[in-house]
């Protein structure tokens, strides 16, 4: 017997006293799940399902050509350069912005005076959109661009860095780890920010020179920022375009065309929608398969 004043909502199933419960966070989160679900779970499996097809915007026949345009690529010598590229690319990248970061990193979390502005000057880069960077890179890259007036005056050859099949690859490299270094700098202060100076006390007691404790202390409890850095780094190497196609479009001669530009190509300008799926799940494979490499490396652990 239900006594007078009590709530019925005692009666009703546990999932459902839960989901009035979450209710309010529901409706929060609903929106982006939906965007989520639609433009990346679904797009994916379209992706997926296009890619087994000749598909193309041109005519309304698009035939199941099963697994023919992931063969085709294997046999494009144009897909092979733009793979070597990217991943030459990712090669390069990946290391000197983590070295890099890491460096600049030290040197401001050792400053005194300034640590602001000397975050702020290295910071600005990443707050610029890569288009406006990649066009004022043009402009520094040009035959009578600074770069070359400042290789003349020091009586070094000037290349057409843009022009150049050897030059040019080197040129997107500059720019990219110029444009980003500044955010992965940051990344890392935050991790030293995170170390306790205990361990620095105990260090300099000991009589650790400034090389032992970076080796014994700052890279061991670095690990999981590091980590992080390197994975979305290589990531995002994989995935490089805007630069590449604004300064370069992949020439000449194909020395700078990498894969997500070759991807978009294909796609929007060529029509082949079957063909740049198919591209783009080799893309993601390699994605995968060198995150993958990267994560068992160096499998995270708290140290501290």
């Amino acid at each position: 017997m239900q006594l007078a004043g009590a709530s019925p909502s005692g009666n009703r199933p546990r999932w459902v006293r839960d989901l009035q419960r979450d209710a309010l966070g529901y409706s929060f989160a609903g929106p982006a799940v939906i965007l989520l679900v639609i433009f990346s779970i679904v797009a994916i499996v379209v992706s997926l399902w296009i890619s087994f097809h000749e598909w193309t915007f041109l005519r309304d026949e698009r035939p199941w050509v099963g697994l023919e345009n992931y063969a085709k690529a294997l046999d494009d010598p144009v897909f092979g350069k733009a793979f070597r590229n990217t991943a030459r690319y990712a090669a390069i990248v990946v290391p000197a912005i983590t070295g890099l970061g890491l460096l600049l990193a030290l040197i401001g979390n050792e400053a005194r005076q300034g640590r602001a502005v000397f975050r702020t000057i290295f910071f600005i880069p990443t707050l610029t959109p890569l288009v406006v960077l990649s066009f004022l890179w043009i402009w520094l890259f040009e035959p009578t661009g600074s770069f070359n007036i400042v290789l003349e005056k020091l009586g070094l050859p000037t290349p057409n860095w843009l022009m150049d099949p050897v030059m040019a690859p080197f040129a997107i490299i500059i720019m990219s780890v110029w444009a980003h270094v500044g955010y992965y700098m940051v990344i890392f202060m935050a991790g030293l920010a995170d170390i306790p100076q205990i361990y620095y006390d105990a260090s300099e007691v000991d009589g650790a020179n400034i090389f032992q404790r970076f080796w014994h202390i700052t890279l061991p409890l670095l690990r999981n920022t590091l980590i992080f850095v390197v994975v979305i780094l290589a990531i995002g190497a994989f995935q490089v375009f805007d630069q590449v196609y604004l300064m370069t479009r992949g020439g000449p001669d194909n020395s700078t065309e990498v894969m997500q530009a070759l991807i978009y190509k294909q796609g929007f300008e060529f029509f082949h929608m079957g063909y740049a799926s198919a591209m783009a799940w080799y893309l993601f494979a390699a994605i995968a398969f060198f995150t993958a490499i990267q994560m068992r490396i160096f499998r995270s652990q708290q140290l501290y």
